[in-house]
């Protein structure tokens, strides 16, 4: 051993507070495989008890006393600024639907082939990530995957964390993958190592990325099947509903059999009328201009259908016009009754101009009972649009009756679409009550504004031109003046639970490195070089790292580890490009916990998933690389 490395060794000293951090870690790891207390719980109390600790046992380095209060300096950490930035472009790409046309695509190869989907996803995702940083690709992968899921009518779980898991080993690939590997390229270069190009190491990673990939393809799903989707879920409840076809629908005067295709299949057409007259359903019919397709769906497939084939779910028009009867209550001419409250929230609402789909239940007080819609006018008394109806009993045979003239009775339920306000209205003027089941209508008008401010973002980090968190702040700035997205949506894809998390591990990370645990844990290491030759250490120094990186900053593990490895392979008089590879390729394992990456962070709040999942379903794919990337290090350099 040269007397570098001996000198860095004898400067590597654990201290009290340096074996109680390290104990203090192990624990907190422990509590949260566990997994018995929620994860904010745990963060908050991480974060509490490591300030206080200090504040009981003070620590003096180099620069004087620590103050306990530096812990507490992550919750304004550039890295949890650009996973909260982050997370709300991510909700902006699904509240304007811009993803809606992949999604539709990506969903029915969900359904008919989900393992080539998955197959599909993961090779495009780990391609993609060796040339574009790893945050924005999950970023705009995240949203495409959690509605094609919803589409096909699948946890998401099973995708999405396969999904991160291969843009990070795509990103491992390339010298410019991920910030950590430029860190470790500069580290090498100023300490002499020269000879790593961008694609350098990308054979050994190929080759590595083999059975890793067939681990996520095949069996990582299967250890994923009990999670659960986060998101919003709508009520089964079939409803009748009528499809008009327009002059300017796409599908006018193309064939049903066509219409069906689209739809994947599943348009349920009950009766198709032309004229208010019912044609036989041939495939070959071709659609015109006033034909009224008569369908049965749930609300989400009713809206997909009316997306899918350009056709409106209801008739502004003709639910506001009165036919034979007046409105109880005043005449048909007279406008809409909002008293000073509702004008308030309407002024409210306006702000980010949004729409629902809600269910209904219709109560036997209702002035619905034994109405019609277009006889209550609810259109032009509350602009809400009554676009589905489920009938209390199955009718013996299907009522010929537009939706609009069809007679409620009690115990119905209708699918309202409208503001939410308005909806609201609607129950407390004593209509009905409503279910919990809501779907948030896509605001598409405003969709390219939120994909040309994603799509910015992801070229000013993946160019460098500025930093991540920077860019994706933004971008949000951008996307509240635009009116994309409200408060509220910035709030809903915010998880406090992710945000204590980023919070707590960065004050983890911070306290094992001012006490010296990371630095006398790394530096063990160079004790071993009379005992194991050059590829056991490098080995070693791969697992080492990969596991320092799962509870510390990749960068802060870069910038320990690729000195040590530069000295060691000088101690041992071997090529010290294989030792840096190794810190290189050790820094991006960060499979084993959440807050090892920030995307980790970003599919856990997206996917539901636990702690332990990340566990469950990271060792075996971090011994596979790890296996498989030290495999190719000895082979390639002949150690």
């Amino acid at each position: 051993m040269n007397t570098t490395a001996a000198a860095v060794m004898q400067q590597a000293t654990l201290g009290a507070h340096g074996l109680a951090m390290i104990v203090f870690a192990i624990a907190v790891f422990a509590v949260f495989i566990w997994d018995r207390w929620p994860i904010a719980t745990v963060s908050l109390g991480v974060l509490a008890a490591i300030p206080l600790g200090f504040v009981l046992a003070p620590l003096s380095d180099a620069q004087g006393p620590v103050d306990p209060t530096r812990f507490f300096l992550g919750l304004g950490h550039p890295a949890l600024v650009a996973i909260c930035a982050l997370m709300v472009l991510g909700q902006a790409l699904v509240v304007t639907g811009a993803l809606e046309p992949l999604a539709r695509r990506l969903s029915t190869w969900v359904t008919q082939r989900p393992r080539l989907a998955l197959l599909a996803v993961l090779l495009g995702a780990a391609g993609v990530s060796g040339l574009i940083n790893d945050t924005p690709v999950v970023v705009l992968l995240i949203p495409l995957i959690l509605a094609a899921a919803a589409r096909a009518r699948v946890a998401a779980g099973a995708m999405l964390l396969p999904m991160n898991y291969a843009v990070l080993m795509g990103g491992m690939a390339t010298s410019i993958g991920t910030s950590t590997n430029l860190i470790v390229v500069a580290l090498a270069t100023g300490l002499g190592v020269t000879g790593l190009g961008m694609f350098s190491f990308t054979g050994i990673v190929a080759v590595a990325a083999v059975p890793a990939m067939a681990y996520l393809w095949l069996i990582a799903p299967r250890l994923l099947a009990h999670v659960q989707p986060r998101a919003e879920q709508l009520s089964e409840q079939v409803f009748d509903a009528e499809l008009s076809i327009t002059e300017d629908s796409s599908f006018e005067g193309q064939t049903l059999g066509e219409a069906f295709g689209a739809s994947g299949n599943r348009l349920q057409l009950v009766e198709l009328r032309r004229n208010k007259l019912s044609i036989v359903k041939l495939p070959s019919v071709t659609l015109r201009a006033g034909d009224i397709l008569v369908v049965q769906g749930t609300a989400r497939d009713l809206k997909e259908l009316e997306a899918t084939l350009d056709a409106p779910l209801h008739s502004l028009h003709e639910q506001a016009e009165d036919g034979s009867s007046k409105n109880r209550g005043g005449d048909a001419t007279d406008p809409p009754a909002k008293d000073a409250e509702d004008d308030g929230a309407a002024e409210r609402s306006e702000a980010v101009p949004s729409a629902m789909v809600a269910q209904l239940v219709v109560v036997n007080e209702s002035p619905l009972v034994r109405r019609t819609v277009r006889q209550e006018r609810l259109a032009e008394r509350y602009g809400v649009i009554v676009v589905g109806l489920r009938p209390r009993t199955k009718p013996e045979g299907w009522e010929r009756q537009s939706l609009a003239d069809r007679m409620v009775r009690g115990g119905d339920i209708l699918l309202l679409q409208g503001k939410n306000e308005d909806i609201a209205r609607v129950q407390r003027d004593g209509y009905g009550l409503l279910l919990d089941a809501r779907y948030t209508l896509p605001r598409q008008e405003k969709a390219w504004i939120a994909l040309a401010v994603m799509a910015t973002v992801v070229v000013l980090a993946a160019t460098k031109t500025l930093p991540i968190a920077l860019a994706a702040l933004a971008g949000v700035i951008v996307l509240l003046l635009a009116r994309c997205v409200s408060w509220d949506d910035v709030a809903q894809s915010l998880s406090v639970k992710v945000i204590l998390l980023v919070a707590s591990s960065l004050a983890l990370g911070d306290a094992l490195s001012v006490t010296g645990a990371t630095a006398w844990g790394a530096q063990q290491l160079a004790g071993l070089t009379d005992t194991l030759g050059p590829n056991w250490l490098l080995v070693l120094l791969m697992g080492l790292m990969g596991l320092l990186t799962n509870f510390v900053s990749n960068n802060a593990a870069a910038a320990i580890g690729t000195p040590l490895g530069v000295e060691l392979a000088r101690s041992l008089g071997v090529n010290p490009e294989p030792f840096v590879l190794a810190v290189l390729f050790g820094c991006n394992l960060c499979y084993l916990t959440p807050m090892g990456y920030q995307t980790n962070l970003l599919v856990m709040n997206a996917g539901g998933y636990r702690f332990g999942d990340f566990v469950r379903v990271g060792t075996p794919l971090f011994l596979i690389m790890w296996a498989g990337l030290s495999y190719g290090l000895i082979l390639q350099y002949g150690l």
